[in-house]
């Protein structure tokens, strides 16, 4: 009886075929034979150029979960199919986690020069302001603000703080190396606010999210993701149509207005962040191989694969 073709007519009855199997190891202390449950799961991604042909990729998973054997092949324990499912959609999440952080590190310089992005970090580039004009931006100077406005202005000074852009003197706050270190590369102000502006969305991003409650941002993101996450997944670039990348973001994302969308595409090209041709949107090739480098880097997540 062969070992394999046994573990593998039971995993096929039990959990589908969307898991396999590892090759099985026997383990002589248990007399045991013991099995990595794992998934390559199926990747459709479209060029609408081609719409009859589909890119298929495969992300591999591994270590969803283990199936153990008798000596003889009778079943002793496995890990319940719902728990392999359920870390199955951990991992899928992870990767559209990771897919979005790869892409706002490699965007942030376009992402920065989009109009509204300026205006939600509006009090970041505040802060410049008066530190070109001023150098120092007293204690007292923040306590005379509102009590709300002098919380939050404390907590972006404290952000800006952890990337060195500004330095804690004994009574205030003043240039930090990196904002020195910006200032001397800026040929202007303006070009000097989106740099800074940049670093914030590239280091901390998820700080501006979740904390400063930054969602229009995240919505740019969102729309972004919706082009380069399924490019990511066939390593190669794609065109895609505005309905289909719209279609992406809804099955992905909440609700929004077809219109909302449209505008922020439209941002995205005007930045740079996105090209496109006639009715076709696709990626800027100096991002894109920023971004396929980036992904190489996530072996530990798994490949994807033809």
């Amino acid at each position: 009886m062969s070992v394999a073709k046994e573990v593998h007519r039971y995993i096929l009855q039990n959990y589908g075929n969307l898991i396999s199997i590892s090759q099985p190891l026997f383990d002589d202390k248990t007399r045991t034979w013991i099995a990595q449950l794992q998934a390559d799961y199926p990747r459709l991604i479209p060029d609408d150029r081609s719409p009859s042909e589909k890119i298929v990729k495969f992300l591999s998973m591994k270590n969803l979960g283990t199936v153990h054997f008798s000596e003889d092949l009778k079943p002793l324990d496995a890990t319940p199919r719902e728990d392999c499912i359920k870390k199955l959609n951990t991992f899928l999440k992870m990767w559209q986690e990771r897919a979005e952080r790869i892409i706002v590190t490699a965007s942030s310089d376009q992402l920065a020069r989009i109009g509204e992005t300026q205006w939600v970090l509006a009090p970041f580039r505040m802060i410049v302001s008066y530190l070109l004009q001023k150098e120092v931006i007293y204690d007292d100077e923040v306590e005379r603000e509102r009590p709300i406005k002098e919380r939050k202005l404390g907590q972006y000074l404290k952000l800006l703080e952890s990337l060195d852009l500004v330095r804690r003197i004994d009574n205030g706050y003043t240039h930090g190396n990196l904002f020195t270190a910006l200032l001397e590369k800026s040929t202007n102000t303006t070009e000097l606010k989106t740099a800074i502006m940049s670093c914030l969305i590239r280091e901390r991003y998820s700080m501006l999210r979740d904390i400063f409650d930054i969602s229009q941002l995240e919505t740019f993101v969102h729309v972004d993701s919706c082009y380069y996450k399924p490019a990511l997944e066939a390593e190669k670039i794609v065109h895609l149509k505005r309905d289909t990348i719209v279609n992406y973001y809804f099955a992905f994302y909440r609700k929004k207005s077809p219109i909302r969308l449209a505008y922020i595409l439209d941002e995205l090209v005007g930045a740079n962040a996105l090209k496109s041709s006639d009715k076709y949107y696709y990626a800027n090739e100096e991002l894109f191989d920023r971004m396929l480098h980036m992904k190489s880097e996530l072996q530990e997540l798994g490949t994807l694969r033809v």
